[in-house]
């Protein structure tokens, strides 16, 4: 495959020091893992370190841009479903086990060693993703008994306790471990959660007890359907999802909003979507199981981009862009003018 640019280069500049949009190529360069898992988890460090998790147990990490990667699992964790990583730095990282065993890892090493720091024993638990600022994070999982699952850390996930900063859940209301997106830090100190089944809705809370909450135009009505990920931009957000059980139907499978949350537009993301991120402060790309897509006005409007599928995405601090999906796939953004 040609040599692009990084997308840290993805805009011009002018000489006011402004962003000047341009017309961008996009293109993905595959990374192998070796792996036949189901990767959602997916931390991105920056261009050279990226850990992903998934199926069967399987954690892996690569430190030289995908060239290798090398398997970091927790020990006697063959049949774990790692949904989501977080990444606190190269070396602290937070795991997550979605169903049973419902547990939380954590490493200081960089996933030579880990160390079990929650686990729910009952057999209906379930969780659906982690996110933090700093040493701050929360731990989302879907409802037990009309209550939502919600753990707080306030020392990196070294421990964990119950708060009950979220509203009660709606009957057949829950959320999706399709990317550990549907949870996501914004950047005043609240936290961002997106649900769906039988209603859509985003809630921005604090785990002080602070929050709002605006019902989505996305697809609903059925386990299948709803909110997937939430992207936040400052006053702007995104969110996507749609019915993974019909991931060709373009209906209910994006929403933004360019007032912090108020107000949201239906858009069509041009099929179902799990994961989102700004690529900058007007353009998204969106993956799912069967395709991506980029938005060029935050969120208005999609155009396909490419044939292949993720489940997950996530943005470095350099701006590096990581995806994971299906079978191991593993690939970087790469963008050209």
């Amino acid at each position: 495959m040609r040599a692009l640019c990084p997308l840290a280069f993805s805009f011009a500049v002018s000489c006011a020091g402004a962003p000047v949009a341009t017309s961008l190529q996009l293109d993905w360069h595959d990374r192998p893992t070796g792996s036949a898992a189901s990767l959602r988890g997916l931390a991105a460090v920056d261009a050279h370190t990226a850990i992903v998790s998934g199926s069967n147990g399987a954690v892996l990490r690569t430190d030289d841009g995908g060239a290798t990667w090398r398997d970091i699992s927790p020990p006697e964790c063959a049949n774990c479903d790692f949904r989501d990583v977080e990444a606190l730095s190269k070396d602290e990282l937070v795991l997550m086990v979605a169903g049973q065993p419902a547990r939380v890892y954590r490493s200081v090493d960089g996933g030579a060693n880990w160390r079990l720091a929650h686990e729910d024993p009952r057999p209906e638990a379930f969780f659906d993703a982690l996110a933090f600022h700093g040493c701050r994070g929360v731990l989302f999982g879907d409802p037990l008994h009309g209550a939502f699952a919600l753990l707080r850390s306030d020392d990196g996930g070294t421990s964990w306790a119950p708060t009950d900063a979220l509203p009660p859940a709606r009957d057949g209301e829950a959320a999706f471990a399709a990317s550990g997106t549907c949870l996501v830090a914004a950047g005043d100190g609240a936290f961002v959660l997106a649900t769906g089944g039988a209603g859509s809705r985003l809630i921005r809370f604090t785990v002080d007890g602070s929050r709002r909450e605006t019902a989505l135009p996305l697809a609903e009505g059925a386990s299948a359907r709803g909110a997937f990920s939430v992207a936040v931009s400052g006053e702007q957000l995104c969110v996507v999802g749609g019915d993974y059980q019909n991931p060709l139907d373009g209906a209910g499978t994006a929403a933004w909003s360019a007032d912090g949350g108020a107000t949201f537009h239906s858009a069509d993301a041009l099929g179902y979507r799990s994961a989102v991120q700004w690529l900058d402060d007007r353009t998204l790309l969106a993956v799912g199981s069967h395709g991506a897509s980029v938005s060029d006005d935050g969120g208005a409007t999609w155009r396909a981009f490419g044939g292949v599928g993720f489940h997950a995405l996530a943005v470095a601090d350099d701006g590096a862009v990581w995806a994971c999906g299906s079978d191991g796939r593993v690939a970087q953004l790469l963008v050209a003018r």
